[in-house]
């Protein structure tokens, strides 16, 4: 690797470590580096090491055709006297500690480190995909229980709707609300409204034989849409066999007991 005068580096040595390239000498070197490493150079080793072991079960050996073969035999028997001189000669350099030039080991050391990032980059990729996946299955669930409820609401003997109007916060607004009073079950769906402000959510009250609001729910959005349902599964209070209204407003986060803020939305059965 590098002559015994130069200093040698933690991942010069760790990548010639995991090729099997070391001398004996140099490999006890790294290993004693090893067991002082810090957790950044045992997670480099560990690393590379992973890489190095994907990266041979990868390859599949396949042998070379004949004629290809019979070339080779030919020009390594050819070759053999005049090398066996220099490999004495390299055997010698090797025994005194010269072993392969530290640019190889460096080399291979980033080509691993590339190797790494590469995984780490796949892998995020991979993360983020199943993400966005879980994301789209948890709102195509939301969806289905959605219109289950809906169903059911649907479903009932006796379904009652009120269509509410704009009011001045917000004139394009509308609204309606579907509910089963035997059930107290209600679907609302609110449109062209704009999205309450951090600090506020819309509240949907039930007036009946013109008394006293009750809250029929609490209800918060990020964006406008005419696709707006929520579901009420249980009414506070039945509503009225002769006369009910249904008004929205926006109320401090959580709601209030009675309505404070302004009224977005309104209507009256008929």
């Amino acid at each position: 690797m590098e002559t015994s005068d130069t200093p040698v580096d933690f991942e010069t040595l760790c990548a010639g470590y995991v090729l099997g390239a070391l001398s004996r000498d140099e490999e006890a070197a790294f290993e004693a580096m090893l067991d002082d490493a810090s957790p950044e150079q045992q997670a480099l080793y560990r690393d590379m090491q992973a890489v190095h072991d994907d990266l041979a079960l990868a390859t599949t050996p396949e042998s070379p055709p004949p004629e290809v073969e019979a070339r080779l035999m030919a020009s390594i028997q050819e070759d053999t006297s005049s090398a066996s001189t220099a490999l004495r000669t390299d055997r010698a350099a090797v025994q005194r500690g010269a072993g392969i030039p530290a640019w190889v080991y460096q080399g291979v050391a980033a080509v691993l480190t590339i190797a790494i990032v590469g995984l780490g980059i796949w892998a995020t990729q991979l993360r983020s995909t199943v993400q966005q996946q879980q994301a789209t299955i948890t709102q195509l669930e939301d969806e289905v229980a959605q219109q289950d409820e809906l169903l059911a609401v649907l479903a009932a003997r006796e379904a009652r709707l009120v269509s509410m109007g704009g009011l001045d916060p917000s004139p394009e607004g509308y609204g309606k609300i579907i509910w089963a009073p035997e059930q107290r079950r209600a679907i609302f769906q609110m449109a062209n409204v704009p999205p309450p402000p951090e600090d506020k959510d819309y509240q949907l009250w039930l007036i009946k034989d013109e008394q006293s609001p009750i809250s029929a729910g609490v209800f918060h959005f990020n964006e406008s849409s005419e696709e707006l349902f929520f579901v009420v599964d249980k009414l506070a209070a039945a509503p009225s066999p002769q006369s009910n209204a249904f008004a929205v407003t926006l109320e401090p986060k959580g709601g209030m007991p009675q309505p404070t803020g302004d009224m977005f939305l309104l209507g009256q059965q008929t």
